[in-house]
C-alpha cells in the first residue's frame, strides 16, 4: 500500500468466537481455515455496524482483499472462546489496512493476529475507486478539514 495515512483513533470492534467440533482438525486444533473465515466476519460484522455497508452500497462499491497475511501464535482448541478485535489502522487513496487479534478468553494468550489490505472497488467499472472521507470516517479517521 502506498502513502499510508495513520488512522489517529480507530474505532475497535469485538466479537465472541466458539470453538466448535467442526472447526477442529486432525491435528486436534482449530483448522486454520476458521481462522480467515472469522477474520472475513468480524471485518463484515464492523462495517455493518459502523455504517460502512450501507455507504458502500450507495457509492456501488465493494470491499476485495488485495493482501493478507495472518500469523499464528497458539492453538486453540474445541469449546475454547475466542474474543477477536479488530480495526481500520490506515488508510491510502484506494486501499485500508484492518487489523485484527484474537485472544483466548481463559488466559488472554493471543491465538492469531492479521492485516489485511481491502481495496474498495467500483462495481459496475471493477476498478479500483477512491475511499471517501465520510468512509473514512465512520471507522474513527479524522476528516481533513
Amino acid at each position: 500500500m502506498s502513502a499510508a495515512e495513520e488512522n489517529p483513533n480507530p474505532v475497535v470492534h469485538e466479537r465472541t468466537f466458539r470453538v466448535e467440533p467442526e472447526m477442529i482438525d486432525v491435528n486436534r486444533h482449530l483448522n486454520n481455515v476458521w481462522p480467515v473465515q472469522w477474520i472475513q466476519d468480524i471485518a463484515i460484522e464492523h462495517s455493518d455496524s459502523a455504517g460502512g455497508t450501507a455507504l458502500m452500497h450507495e457509492l456501488g462499491g465493494a470491499w476485495m482483499v488485495r493482501v493478507q497475511h495472518v500469523e499464528y501464535k497458539n492453538q486453540a482448541f474445541l469449546g475454547e472462546e475466542i474474543l477477536g478485535k479488530t480495526w481500520v489502522a490506515s488508510y491510502g487513496r484506494l486501499s485500508c489496512v484492518r487489523k485484527c487479534k484474537f485472544e483466548r478468553i481463559s488466559d488472554g494468550k493471543t491465538i492469531f493476529e492479521s492485516e489485511t489490505e481491502w481495496v474498495l472497488v467500483d462495481v459496475n467499472r471493477g476498478r479500483p475507486m477512491p475511499i471517501p472521507d465520510a468512509m473514512k470516517a465512520l471507522y474513527g479517521a479524522a476528516t481533513a478539514p
